[in-house]
């Protein structure tokens, strides 16, 4: 695309010097060169390029002036032009602030950064195995529905989170999302430490992905797990 942006041919290379030149020079505010990311400096130089290369034009088109050595000259300032151009051409395309208009004056492909985040919510369900190990301890191992047995992430998650309640058989379903204790863990196998007090009471329990840098992805609450606590 860099070497399309400018026409190659002595009056398209000029046309689009002095209708590039025009906009740079347009009095308003925010300067358009300073909102595409130019300096001052730039757009001066853009216009100094415009005068010289519109003298030779003037020049190459009169039969009095019109020479071989003239031509020459004029098929220089365009390379030099392109030359001085593209980097500053790299600068726009890539400008947060670069509009449909700006592409199609300078006639460039508007660069847009991918995002570093997605804010779609994990699809995979996590599945959690739960053994207890005495003492309030339990092993949760987790795993997606087809990551296999082997305790496993989530693509896209960083870690599990956990929603739970411990009470007895009368407790009454938890929502995950109101009134439970809720703790994060990095790893897709671990150990939670329930409390050697609580053995003989109920752990009520869901667990689902999570993302910590964005807390948007995190996938949807498993089923319930009950399970009494020794």
């Amino acid at each position: 695309m860099a070497g399309g942006r400018i026409s190659r041919t002595i009056i398209g290379c000029a046309n689009y010097i002095d209708s590039t030149d025009d906009f740079l020079q347009e009095i308003i505010v925010p300067a358009n060169p300073a909102r595409l990311g130019l300096t001052p400096q730039n757009a001066t130089d853009w216009h100094t390029w415009r005068i010289n290369n519109d003298k030779l034009i003037v020049l190459r088109k009169s039969k009095v002036t019109k020479s071989p050595d003239l031509n020459s000259q004029v098929k220089v300032s365009k390379k030099g032009f392109i030359k001085f151009a593209q980097p500053l051409l790299d600068i726009i395309a890539a400008s947060p602030n670069a509009t449909t208009t700006d592409a199609n004056i300078f006639n460039v492909v508007l660069v847009r950064k991918t995002p570093t985040h997605s804010d779609t919510p994990i699809k995979d369900t996590c599945t959690a195995t739960l053994q207890m190990l005495g003492g309030g301890k339990m092993s949760v191992k987790c795993r997606t529905a087809t990551g296999g047995k082997r305790p496993k992430l989530a693509a896209g998650a960083d870690g599990v989170e956990t929603s739970y309640v411990i009470g007895d058989k009368n407790t009454k379903v938890p929502d995950p999302d109101l009134g439970t204790t809720q703790k994060s863990f990095s790893k897709a196998s671990f150990i939670m430490s329930l409390g050697a007090v609580n053995s003989g009471a109920i752990l009520y329990i869901y667990v689902r992905w999570i993302n910590t840098k964005n807390d948007k992805v995190a996938s949807g609450w498993s089923l319930l797990q009950i399970i009494p606590i020794v």
